[in-house]
Parts: structure tokens; C-alpha cells; sequence
């Protein structure tokens, strides 16, 4: 019995680790956007985020039959939990992108991101998502802990975005016009800062010192 669960729990970390791939990827197409090179790409971001739908479906799927077939212990009870909570982050993350895949053909200007940081907003999101990621399927504490203290970076990314905006408005600048949609990707991408750090806090909630489960009874909510 316990070798079939444990089976079942590795397929649930192969989930994660598929489902934070799909949304690196559509991550990684808006990255290539805002850096100002091709926007052909943004495309793709609509399959990748059906995609993600799916995986965070089938995982859900697989946590429920594990709680409600397999009665796992504490700790395993507190994993399964960390990974339901988890898997709703990050297809937040991925419908967040779809937000923004959407927005961004309407600035004319592709060099216009890079100018108010947000290549470099994002940068910082994709290192946090595949970082909390890892940190679960690790159970990596110190990896956890870096991607809550890396939140304070985007959110003062976001700082430094919104003045540079107010500015252009400030002064007429030529692409004052623009501002509304690259304060609304600034948002989205500080958004999914947020539900990157909830990712790792989720994983530190459920690791003791040692960086094993907390062998202990969790509510599931």
C-alpha cells in the first residue's frame, strides 16, 4: 500500500514540476517581449495557459483521491495540502501572463518596457516561480526563504516603474500616451511577484527546521 502511495506522490511532484515548466515557458515568451525583441511569440501563450489549466486540474484530481483513498499520515497530509493551495498560485501566475500577452501589442513602441524596468519585473518573477517550485519539490528551506526576500525586489521595481510613468505624464513626454497599459502590466507583474512569494510561504508553513514535513495534523481547506 505504501509503495503505491509513494508512487502516487512522485507522480504529484512530476506535476508540479511539469506544471511551473508550462508556466516558465509562458513566462519566459512575455520576458522575450517586454526585452523588446519579437512580440510574434505572444501567440503561444494562450495553448501554454490552457495547458496549465489542465495540469493544475489533474493535480488537484490527484490530491483529492490521494486524501480521500489513501488516508496519509501527517506529514504527508501536510504536503498534499501545500500542493493544493500551490498549484491555484500558479495558474494565477499563468492566467496573469495571458493578462498581459494581451495588453502589450496595444504599446506601439517595443522598447518602451525595457525604458520603465519591466524586462527586469519579470526577470525577477520567473526566478522567484521556478525557485518556490524547486523549494517544494526539495522541501528546501533556504530556497523558500530567497524567494520571499526577493518579493521586496519586484515590488520596488514596481516603485521605480509607476514614478517613471508619473513622469512621463509629468512632462508630455511623447509616449505619455501609453502610460495606462504599462502601469496595468506593471500591476500584473507585481501581482505575480505576490503569488510567487505565497508559493514559498506555503512551502515554509509546511517544513520543520530540519526541512521535512511537519509530521503533524493540518486542516485541509
Amino acid at each position: 500500500m505504501r509503495t503505491r502511495f509513494d508512487s502516487e506522490l512522485e507522480t504529484l511532484y512530476v506535476g508540479m514540476i511539469k506544471m511551473g515548466a508550462l508556466t516558465e515557458d509562458a513566462l519566459k515568451v512575455l520576458q522575450e517581449a517586454l526585452s523588446g525583441k519579437s512580440r510574434q511569440r505572444l501567440a503561444l501563450i494562450p495553448d501554454i495557459s490552457h495547458e496549465i489549466d489542465e495540469k493544475e486540474r489533474e493535480i488537484e484530481a490527484l490530491c483529492l483521491r490521494l486524501l480521500l483513498r489513501r488516508q496519509p499520515v501527517a506529514r504527508d497530509l501536510r504536503m498534499i495540502s501545500s500542493a493544493m493551495k500551490m498549484v491555484s498560485d500558479i495558474e494565477r501566475i499563468g492566467d496573469n501572463a495571458g493578462d498581459i500577452a494581451e495588453i502589450l501589442p496595444f504599446i506601439a513602441s517595443e522598447d518602451l518596457p525595457v525604458r520603465v524596468g519591466l524586462d527586469t519585473m519579470i526577470g525577477t518573477v520567473i526566478s522567484m516561480m521556478t525557485g518556490a517550485v524547486d523549494a517544494f519539490v526539495h522541501s528546501d528551506i533556504r530556497r523558500a526563504s530567497d524567494v520571499i526576500a526577493m518579493d521586496d525586489a519586484a515590488d520596488s521595481a514596481f516603485d521605480s516603474a509607476k514614478e517613471m510613468v508619473t513622469e512621463m505624464i509629468r512632462t508630455g513626454d511623447k509616449d505619455a500616451q501609453e502610460a495606462p497599459d504599462l502601469l496595468m502590466i506593471a500591476k500584473y507583474l507585481e501581482r505575480m511577484g505576490d503569488h510567487a512569494a505565497s508559493l514559498a510561504r506555503w512551502v515554509l508553513n509546511g517544513l520543520d527546521a530540519s526541512g521535512d514535513w511537519i509530521n503533524n495534523p493540518v486542516k485541509v481547506e
